[in-house]
């Protein structure tokens, strides 16, 4: 029996360290054609956020969960960008993926975030989403559209240049 306990813990611990990625991505091309899905989900305090609210301007939707190393140490990054943008129509919107609002509210609360977070405590945002690792950013254009995605930790400077290419779009 301690066998099988140990086994199970042991591949819930590699499931979970192989799904978060800290390798560095690729400049993503930004020629998606896609409207971004409906997304409408509850913050930390319990108000519900839509992804369309923000129609006319530049959207980051990260995908981060406080148990993801790559996701947690890209957290301070996009805080910084999303402070120096956001007077230019550069909105981050972090959405949590199966944590409870609680956790999400103090992690967000010790660690200064500010930008918009939304929670999906159902577990299947994953598959709905097609995610495959985290984090994943998504980038929106002011048009709604999904213009591309970058799965893995992104740098400041990689959101930077993104964020100038889609602001500076008609």
């Amino acid at each position: 029996m301690n066998k099988s306990i140990f086994l199970t813990a042991f591949l819930a611990i590699i499931l979970l360290l192989t799904s978060c990625s800290n390798t560095t991505p690729p400049m993503p091309k930004l020629d998606g054609t896609e409207p971004v899905p409906h997304i409408s989900l509850p913050t930390p305090n319990g108000d519900t956020l839509s992804v369309d609210s923000f129609h006319g301007k530049v959207v980051f939707i990260n995908f981060w969960g406080t148990y993801c190393p790559p996701c947690v140490a890209e957290l301070p990054e996009l805080q910084q960008l999303y402070d120096e943008l956001r007077d230019d129509d550069l909105v981050i919107i972090g959405l949590n993926a199966e944590e409870k609002p609680e956790k999400v509210k103090t992690f967000i609360e010790k660690n200064h975030i500010t930008f918009p977070i939304i929670i999906s405590d159902d577990a299947t945002i994953n598959a709905i989403f097609g995610l495959k690792h985290m984090p994943t950013t998504w980038f929106v254009d002011r048009k709604g559209i999904l213009r591309g995605k970058i799965e893995g930790q992104i740098s400041k400077n990689m959101a930077r240049k993104i964020a100038n290419q889609l602001l500076n779009e008609p």
